[in-house]
């Protein structure tokens, strides 16, 4: 057996998400299948993370092992076929054995689009918010999310988040393009539904629903009563994962 790196990406629009479950449709599913298939055993995949039902990938790394049977080349070809249109394998690498998808991942990237315009084109990957924002508001709320912070407001804890809720934003920006806002950040790792909560939050400050104040308490290390506000899933896309 031989271990690689995968990486795919994908539209998560008829998808329940990354990780396998029963009786659903999911990435990592139609993926292990398609494996599984071709080397006609059961083949187990290792994501470096789930994404959340709707989400999309660029991105999508995990590892699999292999029994010695097809090339690289011969593999990424046969998964053209075997893959639905939606998943596509962009590239398999040779990885050491000890080599873990998740543990060793440094940084996740996402990126989060939001049309405030009518976007037919762009429907399945933006959230049509069609209240004009402050731009200078959604930076202002920007500034104040990177660095090591507690996102306990900003989450749906479960059992993989190793009983913490504390991350670290390296970095994160808005930037606009015509009728097309796009924020990008990237973490040390992310909990479930933390990205499209810090959007719908900032988003309701940048349109008079909330105040920075509002956005400071959800970003104190205190839990309160009412979460903050999820964005759709259908704008956020994985868009890189790093490794030293």
């Amino acid at each position: 057996m031989s271990r690689y790196k995968l990486t795919f990406e994908y539209e998560g629009t008829d998808y329940s998400g990354w990780q396998r479950q029963p009786n659903v449709r999911t990435v990592e599913g139609e993926i292990e299948y398609a494996f599984s298939k071709m080397f006609q055993k059961d083949i187990n995949i290792i994501g470096q993370g789930r994404t959340d039902a709707g989400v999309h990938a660029l991105s999508q790394t995990a590892h699999v092992d292999l029994p010695e049977r097809y090339s690289k080349e011969r593999i990424e070809y046969a998964m053209r076929g075997l893959l639905p249109k939606d998943v596509a394998l962009k590239k398999i690498e040779d990885a050491d054995e000890d080599f873990h998808a998740r543990f060793h991942a440094q940084s996740r990237s996402y990126r989060y689009q939001i049309s405030v315009e009518p976007s037919p084109l762009n429907r399945r990957f933006t959230w049509e918010h069609f209240m004009e924002p402050e731009f200078n508001i959604l930076e202002k709320c920007a500034e104040m999310i990177t660095g090591e912070r507690d996102f306990i407001n900003f989450c749906i804890p479960n059992d993989e988040e190793i009983g913490t809720t504390i991350c670290t934003i390296l970095n994160c920006s808005w930037k606009r393009d015509n009728e097309m806002l796009q924020f990008d950040i990237e973490g040390n790792r992310f909990l479930r539904h933390m990205v499209r909560r810090l959007v719908g939050s900032m988003m309701e400050v940048a349109t008079g629903k909330k105040s920075i104040e509002d956005f400071k308490v959800l970003l104190s290390n205190e839990p309160v009563e009412r979460k903050a506000f999820a964005a759709p899933a259908c704008g956020l896309i994985l868009t890189e994962v790093k490794y030293d």
